[in-house]
């Protein structure tokens, strides 16, 4: 065996520095642990001679990847730029000529999740991914290690902390959605485009790589539903406070027994429920088990220092296993892993919170309630607030429901949008339960 292992890291941004500093500094205790020294030899940016606040002495840098991918001695290849791209070409490559990789890239690993994870199998490459999920949270490595003997049949968790951070600040220091977005973004929780983060576009990337490793397949990330924040309300954290809950922005995945559930959407969540005390920037995972039952992991989810923690980690997993057997990188054998399918989300069920903008007349109430009894949807409570000072203002009515299939509740909505009473659209939101 080698006494150390050469790594060529690509992307030198927050997280690539400290991961390169954190291998500095820990190189020895990585060492006494696993008997293989790592040494960063070689590194690729955009800008090679932009300065950074790491230590790069023996460290040659270049904007070519070939001067990486090309280079026999380099034992395992960390990319850390993101996009899809460039980064597919980095892995697929290495793969190919035998080298190990670690990555964060959740993007990559959710979008061509097929091609990937195909590509690791059939070359039998050693492929890390904790820091693509969560940051500094070792949940990937807690459901394909510490469950690897166990069914797993749900995970769901808040798993973005910039949409959190922002739901925290309308809840709990009553900021409107446009103020709390101002300030994530001067913290820098948020970037100056938020899309991915408050669309749910990031959670639904990450919640695929949970739906692959917890349940064994390879899903595909176009049949998964996202939603994000940006129509949540003041109102409706009002009215979810009022009601004992709390709204957050959750990744959910279930296994109905062989049909897999695979969404990402606010909810309303109970106040005594241990995600909803998940606030500011955190991140939290849930995981149920046959046999181990209820977990929780709880942490940072992003930053340069959490997330290149997981990136180390991996790097530690992947020096071990040149000592023996590498474990797939989804927990399967490789002709055990097939590709498997997503309900639609008109296919769930689940309770709602409905919020109907109503012009104050007679009968509205009666309407609203006959197309949803129409469409087999009991009312389990409902509150409306004082009458309209004028005929022309609007007045909210919002609804609980009990159980019910959302295709049924969208075709109620789609009937009841269409009466002259309505004055803006439905707001609809689902309550979480198991």
């Amino acid at each position: 065996m080698p006494k150390e292992i050469k790594i060529g890291i690509f992307g030198l941004g927050t997280v690539g520095q400290s991961v390169v500093e954190q291998i500095r500094v820990n190189g020895l205790l990585i060492e006494a642990r696993t008997g293989i020294l790592p040494r960063v030899i070689k590194a690729v940016t955009a800008n090679p001679h932009k300065p950074r606040s790491v230590d790069l002495t023996d460290i040659e840098v270049s904007a070519d990847p070939n001067f990486i991918l090309d280079d026999p001695e380099i034992d395992l290849v960390i990319e850390l730029i993101g996009g899809c791209d460039l980064a597919k070409e980095i892995l697929l490559t290495s793969f190919a000529k035998g080298k190990a990789v670690v990555t964060a890239n959740k993007a990559l690993l959710a979008v061509h999740s097929r091609e990937i994870f195909g590509a690791a199998a059939k070359t039998g490459a050693r492929l890390g991914f904790e820091a693509s999920v969560a940051g500094g949270i070792p949940i990937l490595r807690m459901i394909r290690e510490g469950l690897s003997g166990d069914r797993i049949t749900g995970v769901s968790g808040i798993i973005n902390g910039t949409s959190n951070y922002i739901l925290t600040q309308m809840s709990e220091q009553g900021q409107s959605f446009a103020d709390a977005l101002k300030d994530a973004q001067a913290l820098g929780y948020a970037e100056a485009d938020p899309t991915f983060d408050v669309e749910g576009i990031d959670q639904a990337h990450k919640l695929l790589i949970l739906m692959n490793l917890a349940f064994g397949g390879l899903f595909s990330f176009d049949q998964l539903y996202a939603e994000g924040i940006t129509q949540i309300e003041s109102i409706d954290i009002a009215m979810a406070k009022e009601f004992g809950y709390k709204i957050k922005l959750l990744g959910k995945a279930i296994d109905r027994g062989g049909s897999y559930e695979g969404r990402v959407h606010p909810a309303l969540v109970p106040e005594d429920d241990l995600l909803a005390a998940v606030n500011g920037a955190f991140n939290a995972v849930s995981v149920e088990a046959d046999f181990a039952g209820h977990l929780m992991a709880y942490g940072r989810g992003a930053g340069g220092h959490p997330t290149s923690s997981a990136v180390v980690a991996d790097l530690v997993g992947v020096i071990r296993s040149f000592k023996g057997e590498a474990p797939p990188p989804l927990s399967l054998l490789p002709d055990r892993l097939v590709p498997k399918e997503i309900l639609p989300i008109g296919e769930i069920s689940s309770e709602y919170y409905l919020r109907f903008s109503v012009l104050d007349r007679v009968g509205v109430l009666a309407k609203i309630t006959r197309a949803l009894g129409d469409q087999n949807i009991s009312i389990s409570s409902m509150i409306q607030n004082e009458r309209a000072a004028k005929a022309k203002d609007a007045v909210d009515v919002v609804i609980f429901t009990h159980q019910a299939l959302e295709r049924d509740i969208r075709k109620a909505l789609e009937e009841i949008g269409q009466m002259d009473f309505i004055a803006r659209p439905t707001k609809l939101i689902r309550v979480d339960s198991p």
